[in-house]
Parts: C-alpha cells; structure tokens; sequence
C-alpha cells in the first residue's frame, strides 16, 4: 500500500512539473511576441538634430587657419630651373621675380631653326625661278606634245612650290613658340604674399601630380579649414552661419560663414584608434570652410574651435529652434512632438515661438529639452509604439554580436551535457527553466503531500 501512495506522489510531482516547464514556456513565447510584434518608430535626442549638446553646448569641429588665396608657380617639363630668387617665409609682391629657367638649349634651338629656315626660302626662290624657266621654255614650244610635257612638269613642280612654302610656315612657328618661351625665361608671382614653399629639388616637382615648384599664399585673406565626421556632416551645409573660437582664450572668437562642404574627398579614421583597422570599424572625416567677415588676431596654421552659429552669442542664448518638420500640426491649435517614454512613444504638447522661414525651424519655448529623444512624424504614427534610439542602435548592434558570439560557444557546451532522465522510483534530474541541469536527489517516499507541493513551487 505504501509503494502505491509512493507511486501515485511521484506521478503528480511529474505532471506538476510539466504543467510548470510548459505554463513557463508559453510566458516566455508570450512574452517574445509581445515585444517584438509592435512597429518600431526611431527616435534621435533634440540635441544630436539642432547641433548643441545636453548640456546647452553646441557641438564643435576642430579647425586649422589657412590662406584664402594661393598660386603655385609650375615648372615647364620641358626645362630646366637655372636659379631661384627667393626663399621660403620670404615676402613678395606681385610680379616680383622668383626664379628663372636656363635657356641655353633654347637659344641653341632658335639659331638652328632661323637656319633651316634660310635654307627653306633659298630653296623656295630656286623653285620658284625653275618654274618660271618652264613656263618661259613651255611657251616657246610649237609642238604641242612638247607642251604638254611641259605643263605637266610645272604643275609637279607647283605641288612642290606649295610643299616648301608649308614647311616654311612651320619652321615660322617653331621660331615663334621658342621665342615666346625664351621671353618666358624669368617666373613672376601672380600675387602678393609669402613664400609657403619651394621644392627641394625641381626634378621632384616635375615628378609629383601637382609639378608645383614654388607656392605663395595671401596673408591678408584667411579662411579656416574644418573637419567633421561622416555622423555629423548632415548638420553642416554651405551658408551656414558659423562663430570661430580660439583654443587658447573663449572670449575671443570670430564669426563667418561656411562656402563649402567637401564631401568628394574623405579621410579615413579608425573607431578604435588602429591604423590598420578594416572599413568597417572606421568612418570617414570631410572637410569643410570657412569665409571670415574680419581676421585681425589670427595667425596662419592656428588651431581653432568651429561652432554653428544658434544665436548664442546673443540675448537669447537659451532659445531652441526645432527643424519643422519634427512638429506635428495635425492640429495648429495644439502643436505636439513625438517622445520616447520609455521605450514607447507618446505625444507631447509644445509652445511654440517665432518661426525663421529662411531656416524653416521654430522656436520651442515650453515642453521640450535638449536632452528628449522624438521621431519625426508620419501618416500611421500613434502612441505606443515602440522607439528604437538611432544614437545607441551601432553600438547595442556591436554588443549583441559579441553576445551571440559567447552564447554559441555556451549552447555547444550545454548539447553536449545535458541529459533528461527521469526515475520514478525515487530521483530525477530536472532541467531550471533557464537552461541549465541541477541534479537534485528527492526521497518522495518519506515526505508529505505539503512538502512536495513547497518543492514544486520552489522550482
């Protein structure tokens, strides 16, 4: 009778159990629908979309002081540099003498050519007499064969005439191209500055893509040379309205505006501060620049900080101008913005300010800070959505790849060692729900009915 009872406790503690595993793993499926079957909306910090940080700061790019205008005297391929007037830092004026080619090849070409040139015309002369020879002779003839002979002679030597008179216009042209570079033989700046640079050697210039020998840079007319990330480009755009600041003292700052945006041309830099790091662990840097309204204080090759200008420099520092189209005026009464409430979205009233039509961007001056994270509106947006935040998606992307990473190292483990015995007679191996085996040894013939009920509910 009492292996009966025994039989029987053993019997219900298993359908216990599995009523348990299968009531756990329906919430668990339950749960999983639940959190991924609702639409995502991403979202993005107010701060990140005007420019300036949580903090009030705007954000800043790192910029270089450079010369507004240069020129860069090139070297001809096809001489030589004789003698250099000028030095590195050394100022110049424009059409002041910088360097000055030899020219001993090309006087040696001129004398040359003025030569074959003199013999072409006595040639010419001499053909020019023999036909006149010809048509004298031609007209003399009575036979009419012969003077067909004849006139077949002079218009050979016609063809021959015109022939000569070309190659007499070449060689004409030649002289002239010699000459003109012979006038040539002394470089002049284009403009007035500062010797940036000269080749080390002339060769080398003639060899490199730019064949640059000597640079010169305006000194009176600055610009600022800035770079940005490939994350932050879009904030930028040609017009934009920008403070210069000084590196070494905040009060001092000049204002300007940006005339260009280089997004042909990028330069490569490494997330995780590698130099060999692969494309997809890097980004990319652009460069973009700055017209100054005035320069007096800056010095070439100074390092600055650059800020869009959002007015605060002005009265109204604080003020927060929000891009239209993140505003929701369904209901122009009752202006609203979408926000991440966490992780849902909801509506969230707004009081608005003027409105800068060249800009397209309102003032908000009640419901919003810079630290909320919203969506941009659409036909379909409702409350309750769930928000991706688009600041955090690379990074959280990174960090679940490491983690499938460990947990396939984890399943291969647990394949191999999990077992799922049961012995009704007395002892039974029972899997926890979170994947792992604990062997636990139960002498159910020993305990009442209440024990085995706060054992099943334990587990």
């Amino acid at each position: 009778m009492k292996n009966f009872f025994g039989k029987k406790k053993n019997v219900i503690i298993v359908i216990v159990i599995v009523a348990l595993i299968c009531a756990g793993v329906g919430g668990y499926f339950y749960y999983d629908y639940a959190q991924y079957s609702d639409e995502e909306v991403y979202v993005s910090s107010v701060s990140s979309i005007t420019g300036v940080s949580a903090n009030g700061l705007n954000n800043r790019y790192a910029g270089v002081v450079e010369a507004q205008e240069s020129w860069t005297a090139s070297l001809d391929g096809s001489l030589s540099v004789k003698e250099t007037y000028v030095e590195v830092g050394q100022s110049v004026e424009e059409g002041q003498e910088l360097f000055s080619y030899d020219m001993s090849e090309v006087e040696s070409s001129i004398r040359s050519a003025k030569l074959e040139l003199e013999r072409l015309n006595n040639e010419l002369t001499a053909m020019q007499d023999d036909i006149n020879e010809l048509s004298a002779e031609r007209d003399a003839a009575t036979d009419e064969t012969a003077k067909a002979e004849y006139t077949v002679e002079i218009q050979q030597a016609q063809l021959d005439l015109s022939s000569k008179k070309y190659d007499i216009t070449s060689k004409n042209e030649e002289i002239s191209s010699l000459q003109e570079k012979l006038s040539s033989a002394t470089v002049t700046s284009k403009i007035a500055g500062v010797v940036k640079s000269i080749a080390s050697d002339s060769e080398d210039a003639l060899l490199s893509d730019s064949s640059g020998y000597i640079t010169i840079v305006n000194m009176s007319a600055f610009q600022i040379r800035g770079s940005v990330n490939e994350q932050n480009i879009s904030a930028l755009s040609n017009d934009a309205a920008v403070i210069v600041y000084s590196r070494t003292d905040a009060n001092q700052y000049w204002k300007g505006k940006i005339t260009n945006v280089d997004t042909g041309s990028a330069s490569s830099n490494s997330s995780y501060g590698e130099e060999d790091s692969d494309t997809l662990t890097s980004s990319s840097n652009y460069s973009f620049y700055v017209s100054l309204e005035e320069s007096e204080g800056l010095n070439m090759g100074q390092h600055v900080y650059i800020e869009l200008d959002q007015g605060q420099l002005d009265e109204k520092s604080d003020a927060l101008y929000l891009e239209e189209y993140y505003i929701d005026l369904t209901d122009e009464e009752n202006p609203v913005v979408w926000v991440d409430d966490n992780g849902h979205l909801k509506k969230q009233s707004v009081t608005l300010g003027e409105y800068d039509e060249n800009l397209m961007k309102y003032e908000v001056t009640k419901g919003l800070e810079l630290s909320d994270l919203i969506a941009m509106p659409y036909d379909g947006i409702k409350e309750g959505m769930k928000t991706v935040n688009t600041e955090e998606e690379d990074s959280e992307s990174d960090e679940l790849e490491d983690t499938e990473d460990s947990e396939d190292v984890g399943d291969s483990e647990e394949d191999d060692d999990t077992s799922e015995d049961t012995d009704l007679s007395g002892s039974e191996d029972i899997g926890t729900l979170d994947g792992s085996n604990t062997t636990q040894d139960i002498d159910v013939d020993n305990m009442t009915n209440e024990e085995i009920l706060e054992m099943i509910q334990g587990n």
